[in-house]
């Protein structure tokens, strides 16, 4: 049975994607954010979460890393600087995934869009 909750890491496809993240690059993780924000097709569930895990990686490189986030997050980020347009890729990427995204539809479904959308406005805050 896989994870499900609210949460950031509380989800199968983002902590594999965290399991993963030492061979991502950061222009890796600023292509994955756009097209998260800026594909005109509708984005599916994996996406999203993954989105919303690399949003967590962008607000530790922000200062500003989740509480009990993965270590790899802050072994990745050691050493790294969030530029301007990473954040603003970030930004844009989870508006989208909140607004407008199979993940949304299936929390709504679920009973739980309060609290997940709770959660990725949350993210946003520490993103600046």
């Amino acid at each position: 049975m896989g994870a499900w909750g609210t949460g950031s890491f509380e989800n199968d496809d983002a902590v594999g994607w965290v399991a993963g993240l030492d061979k991502i690059s950061p222009e890796e993780l600023t292509r994955i954010l756009g097209q998260a924000a800026d594909d005109p097709g509708y984005l599916e569930a994996a996406p999203a979460r993954i989105a919303v895990a690399a949003g967590e990686v962008v607000a530790a490189l922000n200062g500003a890393p989740a509480v009990g986030a993965p270590a790899g997050i802050l072994v990745w980020a050691r050493g790294l600087v969030c530029t301007p347009e990473l954040k603003a890729a970030a930004l844009r990427a989870l508006d989208r995934v909140r607004r407008s995204s199979e993940l949304k539809d299936l929390w709504m479904e679920a009973d739980g869009l309060n609290e997940w959308s709770g959660a990725v406005r949350e993210l946003q805050g520490r993103l600046g």
